[in-house]
């Protein structure tokens, strides 16, 4: 067999090989069946000159540049920090296993603030952020979840005209390429999605049976099971949509820029960072961008448009690093200001997640002969448990008012059986809890299965910020997540957290003998098991992030309160756009990389409009 005796063509973290490695000798060779060629990197030159240049190669970039490079007659240049994706990108079990990897993720940390999150190591947040083609679409969950109608109305009523809901729902159809044949078999269904996109939709293989039945505790508690969570506005539980298929995760990188790399008129640049956006100063025109590549530092110009895809993070910091920001902010760091643009890196906006362990006596143990059949079983046919995200593939959106079209609550699960191999890493690791935390759930884990309701808040008021911590463009911006900072948020979570631990009450759950677990931290530990002091505390303490960051370069039509236009064009320069997570006014309701997709499609849309294009198109 030729791939046994080859080298994969794209590289490895190690936890795939180790995983296979350990079902058979024989299957380690087979992650090349898994992998996919390696994107060329391009051979720039100094000053070399494009139409576009496009930073960032993440959801809203890679679809930035399929779509700006589908004009015949433009160039394209697309620049990112990252590699391409490795094997465990694809395998959807493995979404994980990219965080804290230096090579695939920027690693962020929010600061502490000696209030918030104290029973986290450091008293900080880790929060991912994909550095790789693809972006953060290949460290996800891979769960698609499109909002709901009105999030996009407040935008439009907040004086965004370009995005009203018909626009948004169009370009979300624009993307999509709906391939539930079971769902397709019912009109309404399938005539809410697009066919015809590159971004492949559907659910992941299969359902567990604990699955089903939390949805039906779910659906006794009043959060009714719908079929389909995006026709039905995200209210109500359901199995969720998945950018996945065929056991493989479809990336942004797999869905838009594997079809364009073979144009000519596209240049890729990996293993890029840029650390300068070029702009002259009297006419205040984007002309470029500074770049630097190993120990090389470009110039690369730009004939149309810089086009900033960066991310919430670090597109704002790129913009006040060129100059474009709080005046103030911009001095005390010895920068010189360009553009006095007081919303740079303002209105930070996240979900919040707080995990809370439920436990039962289902189900039981898997050892580890179960992982090397599921190595096995996926490398031969890719489905089972690798075939999957490892959280069970359920979601419940709900309202404090059960009347309610809008919903305030999302809940994830994580059903873990007795003596999980995965709780230590989960709870320490990606949620980095102290160990005062993870030993005691670890402990009674030993006795019982859990499930980990991963409660989120999804229209917090609280508002964060991103600044500078000097003018170098390598030191880390500082976070300030700034959770529950307005005091409305506390009372909401905890009322939807007690909305929901009333599920042990329910048939399922109690015929598993379930209860609710306390988490175990000095502060809290003087309150009584689920009452709303209990929860306050253990909310200021322990919530993390759900790895949803927006909102910190708005839209907005007056440059005193957003950053950039309804057409994504940044208040005070000329040839500078955002688009990406940051624009969002307020954030979307559930999982924000479906969000993040339109917005790449109509910021494209926006883009060609603008420069009134008519020519052939490349396919």
């Amino acid at each position: 067999m030729q791939c046994y005796n080859s080298t994969c063509l794209t590289p490895s973290t190690g936890a795939a090989p180790q995983i296979f490695a350990s079902a058979l000798q024989f299957f380690a060779a087979t992650q090349c069946l898994v992998s996919e060629k390696r994107v060329p990197d391009a051979d720039v030159r100094n000053l070399e000159k494009f139409d576009f240049i496009v930073v960032g190669a993440g959801t809203a970039g890679s679809i930035l540049a399929n779509r700006l490079s589908a004009v015949n007659n433009w160039s394209v240049l697309l620049i990112e920090a990252g590699d391409d994706e490795p094997v465990e990108a694809k395998i959807p079990a493995l979404n994980s296993a990219l965080m804290k990897n230096k090579y695939y993720d920027w690693f962020y940390q929010t600061a502490p603030n000696g209030r918030n999150n104290l029973a986290n190591k450091n008293e900080s947040v880790f929060w991912p952020r994909g550095k790789l083609l693809g972006g953060s679409s290949n460290l996800n969950a891979m769960i698609y979840i499109q909002g709901n109608d009105a999030d996009f109305k407040n935008w439009y009523d907040a004086g965004n005209k370009e995005w009203s809901v018909e626009e948004v729902r169009r370009c979300f159809r624009k993307a999509e390429s709906f391939q539930d044949m079971k769902a397709l078999e019912n009109p309404e269904i399938s005539n809410h999605y697009g066919h015809d996109g590159p971004l492949v939709i559907n659910t992941f293989n299969g359902t567990f049976g604990y699955s089903e039945m939390v949805l039906c505790a779910w659906d006794e508690l009043g959060i009714k099971n719908v079929e389909d969570l995006n026709v039905a506005n995200v209210m109500g539980s359901g199995i969720m949509r998945a950018t996945a298929a065929g056991g493989i995760r479809q990336s942004h990188n797999r869905a838009y820029l594997y079809p364009a790399v073979h144009r000519k008129n596209l240049k890729i640049m990996k293993n890029s960072f840029v650390t300068k956006i070029l702009i002259k100063n009297l006419s205040k025109t984007a002309y470029g961008v500074e770049v630097r590549k190993k120990s090389r530092k470009y110039k690369l110009l730009a004939t149309k448009e810089v086009i900033i895809s960066a991310g919430a993070i670090n597109s704002p910091q790129l913009l006040m690093l060129s100059g474009i920001g709080s005046r103030e902010h911009l001095r005390a760091k010895g920068i010189s200001v360009l553009v006095d643009s007081p919303m740079v890196g303002q209105n930070l906006q996240d979900h919040i997640l707080l995990p809370f362990p439920i436990y039962g006596n289902e189900p039981g143990e898997r050892g580890v002969a179960d992982e090397q059949f599921d190595a096995i079983r996926y490398l031969y046919n890719r489905t089972g448990y690798l075939a999957e995200n490892r959280i069970a593939n359920i979601l419940a959106f709900y309202s404090e008012n059960k009347n309610a079209t809008y919903p305030d609550f999302q809940s994830h699960l994580h059903i873990l059986w007795k003596n999980s191999s995965a709780l230590r890493n989960l709870l320490g690791n990606i949620y980095s809890y102290k160990d005062q935390v993870v030993n005691p759930i670890v402990k009674m884990n030993q006795k019982h299965a859990i499930y980990f309701h991963a409660f989120n808040l999804l229209h917090p008021f609280s508002r964060g910020n991103i600044s500078l911590v000097s003018n170098d463009p390598y030191d880390y911006p500082l976070i300030h997540n700034n959770y529950f900072s307005d005091p409305r948020d506390l009372e909401s979570a905890v009322t939807g957290i007690k909305m929901l631990t009333r599920v042990v009450d329910t048939s399922y759950f109690r015929s598993i003998k379930a209860f609710l677990g306390r988490m175990e931290w000095p502060a809290c530990d003087v309150y009584e098991l689920d009452s709303r002091d209990y929860w306050k505390c253990i909310c200021i303490n322990m919530a993390v992030t759900i790895y949803h960051p927006v909102g910190t370069c708005m839209m907005g039509p007056d440059p005193q309160t957003s950053v950039v236009s309804s057409r994504l064009k940044v208040h005070g320069v000329n040839n500078l756009r955002v688009i990406d997570a940051s624009i969002m006014p307020t954030i979307t309701s559930g999982n924000t990389n479906a969000p993040v997709t339109a917005i790449g499609e109509r910021g494209a849309e926006l883009v060609i409009e603008d420069h009134m294009i008519v020519t052939s198109m490349n396919t």
